[in-house]
């Protein structure tokens, strides 16, 4: 038997975590020359075949507070809450991390396969940024397997069946949803959140934020569609489709009408915040018209019902002579009960093109009216774009919007300091109807212009007002492509209270003692510059932004600068480089929100100083080694939320992919390509 003193016992333990700390560089140096089965960029799958990929990634994590700041964990313990006391020098820690993905692809038909993709986690590698993640979950919770995803598809000639759990789905705009009913579900957002307004950095630092925040996998659901007799529809079910849309029913059906088609569409979602009523539903029907016409020309036109809430009370308030209203203001409050008339909402569309100036113009106008239960707004929208040269290309875009029912005031006696008996509250969840962000009183400008060269492919594939690298064209052939553009948004009206989803996933309202968000004082701006171009076998992107931008909840608008931010001035740059085997990234943000777009943004916490800088090199065309390194300041004394601090953080991930490939059926022949 051998004994060992204390002092012994410590250094044998500092070695023993020493050597576990290289175990993964010892580990990923071997998997270097595992040669992989299959290409890591193959993703067919000859039917009577299944296809196991594996990604191994080895995560390597160090951090440091800056002098003075405290990181501790929240009460889930999963976030962090940082704080600042004293001076003193914090020390460089480090963390290592193991993590193995699994892909399984069977595919048992030419018409029909199954995907899963599961996760085994080693140790977690703790990280200051966005610490609210599945991996930290997992720890916590002590599980080392999880399911990520999951879809099934059988798909034949006039119809097909999907079902998936945590895989994205599109919306339905395109199949003739002219109101918007199914909405789409992305899971997958971006490493930076919404501190990036471009999103240039590596695909692979992407995240699930649906399952990093709630450890629930949406959307989960089924869909199918089909076609017959010039018919054809689509129905979707499932829970949470779309973030807190529970056990919800989506159907479609389109009727070609000659040249034109008839869509239906019908919604039946669960609310998941009613005060009323647990099994409490809210219901719309749409019934809508498209009609093109060989000159290019088109029109949609549509109605809704939405009897949400039908008979129930709710308050308005009109303005009378100052003085004479409540608690000695210019606003009267009145009661008044939803009817089924209440459910309405119209809408027309149309565009046109027309020649001026031997150029062509495409112009639109949008109309709507919604009564309070439909949306409550009425709004008008005006848009043009035209080839002004032959290299260049104008787009503007007006909008105006007012609700039918303004907002409710916060009215109370006292002082905002002391304040007494409540008055008046704007409208919460009890409400048959809110003012928010989609209905306030506003005024909207938005003006892009292009520079292409190859007019023949577009710089944008979606949206031509988007300016995000995701809407960036793929196929784009300009050595050179850049865009401008100007947003002036002028909020004119408060807003009633309003919910956001919490650190949890959990539907959370604001307080009624609370004004909503207020109007802004006069026009808000920004600008933003997006640039592609290539360098003989290199690209490059860069994107520039800077403005103002508001917080969303109203509980972040007041005179308080201790914490919450009610309008950032902010300035932004993102770059990227591509040349294999190498890629680059940089990022620098002053004002700028925080990463987590379902909290710092609705609350106003921001970053005074924000930069970070990656590199990722392809040792093999399977073996991807990244780094990166993020510098988070909060110095100015103002606005410093518990949520956001200041630190350095170095990030390394070396990930090797191999798979296997199991083949049960003969593969096609040679020059046949299996559907």
């Amino acid at each position: 038997m051998v004994f060992m003193t204390e002092r012994q016992k410590g250094k044998f333990s500092s070695l023993a975590r020493w050597i576990k700390s290289l175990t993964p560089i010892f580990l990923s140096s071997f998997l270097l020359f595992v040669p992989s089965l299959l290409s890591a960029n193959k993703s067919y799958v000859e039917p009577g075949s299944f296809l196991l990929t594996n990604t191994l990634a080895f995560e390597g994590l160090f951090h440091q507070l800056k002098p003075g700041w405290v990181a501790e964990q929240s009460s889930t313990g999963l976030n962090k809450r940082y704080r600042a006391q004293g001076n003193d020098e914090r020390p460089w820690k480090s963390e290592w991390g193991q993590r193995l993905f699994s892909e399984g692809t069977a595919r048992f038909s030419p018409d029909a396969y199954g995907r899963f993709l599961l996760e085994a986690q080693g140790e977690y590698a703790d990280r200051f940024w966005r610490p609210v993640n599945i991996e930290h979950h997992l720890k916590q919770e002590g599980d080392a397997v999880t399911f990520r995803e999951a879809e099934g598809r059988i798909e034949k000639e006039n119809w097909h069946l999907h079902g998936f759990s945590g895989v994205a789905h599109a919306n339905w705009a395109a199949k003739g949803d002219f109101f918007g009913l199914y909405p789409d579900a992305y899971p997958m957002r971006d490493y930076l959140g919404h501190s990036s307004y471009f999103g240039v950095y590596p695909d692979n630092w992407r995240e699930d934020q649906y399952l990093n925040i709630t450890r629930r996998h949406i959307p989960s659901g089924v869909e199918a569609e089909g076609r017959w007799a010039g018919l054809d529809g689509t129905v979707a079910y499932g829970d949470e489709l779309a973030w807190g849309k529970q056990d919800a029913f989506y159907g479609r059906l389109g009727v070609p009408i000659a040249s034109a088609k008839m869509t239906f569409v019908y919604k039946d979602e669960d609310v998941d915040y009613s005060v009323f009523d647990e099994d409490e539903r809210n219901q719309a029907y749409a019934l809508s018209l498209g009609a093109p016409f060989e000159s290019g020309h088109r029109i949609d036109a549509g109605v809704l019902y939405n009897p949400f809430r039908v008979g129930k009370r709710y308050q308005v308030a009109d303005e009378v002579d100052a003085g004479a209203g409540l608690l000695g203001s210019s606003v009267a409050l009145s009661e008044k009960t939803s009817k089924k008339e209440d459910a309405l909402a119209g809408r027309i569309r149309l565009q046109r093109y027309e020649t001026l100036f031997d150029k062509l113009v495409i112009w639109s106008l949008d109309l709507t009216r919604a009564e309070i239960l439909a949306g409550n707004k009425e709004e008008a929208q005006v848009s043009a774009q035209t080839d002004f040269f032959d290299v260049f290309k104008g787009a503007v875009r007006y909008t105006y919007r007012r609700p039918i029912e303004g907002p409710i005031p916060f009215l109370f006696e006292g002082t905002p300091d002391s304040i007494g008996a409540v008055a008046a509250s704007p409208r919460g969840p009890e409400s048959p109807f809110w003012v928010n962000w989609q209905n306030r009183e506003a005024v909207f400008v938005v003006t892009t212009i292009q520079y292409d060269p190859t007019p023949g492919t577009n710089f944008f594939q979606y949206d031509p007002h988007s300016l995000a690298l995701w809407n960036v064209n793929k196929e784009e052939d300009s050595s050179f492509t850049l865009a401008l553009q100007h947003r002036m948004s002028d909020y004119r009206t408060t807003t009633d209270r309003q919910y956001f989803h919490d650190e949890n996933g959990d539907v959370v309202w604001e307080s009624a003692a609370h004004t909503g968000a207020w109007p802004s004082d006069g026009p808000l701006h920004e600008v933003r510059v997006l640039g592609r171009g290539n360098w003989g076998s290199s690209d490059w992107i860069l994107g520039v932004a800077g403005g103002q931008s508001p917080a969303l909840l109203g509980l972040a608008y007041s005179n308080d600068t201790s914490r919450e931010k009610p309008l950032t001035e902010y300035f932004s740059i993102e770059a990227r480089w591509n040349r294999w085997p190498f890629s680059l990234w940089g990022h620098f943000g002053s004002g700028i929100w925080g990463p987590e777009e379902n909290i710092h943004p609705y609350f106003g916490f921001a970053f005074d100083r924000l930069w970070g800088g990656g590199v990722s090199y392809n040792i093999t065309k399977n073996t991807v080694w990244d780094l990166n390194y993020l510098g988070a300041r909060q110095d100015d004394n103002l606005f410093v939320a518990s949520d956001l601090g200041s630190f350095n953080e170095i990030r390394s991930i070396l990930s090797h992919r191999f798979g296997f490939l199991f083949q049960f059926e003969g593969p096609a022949r040679a020059g046949f390509h299996a559907k």
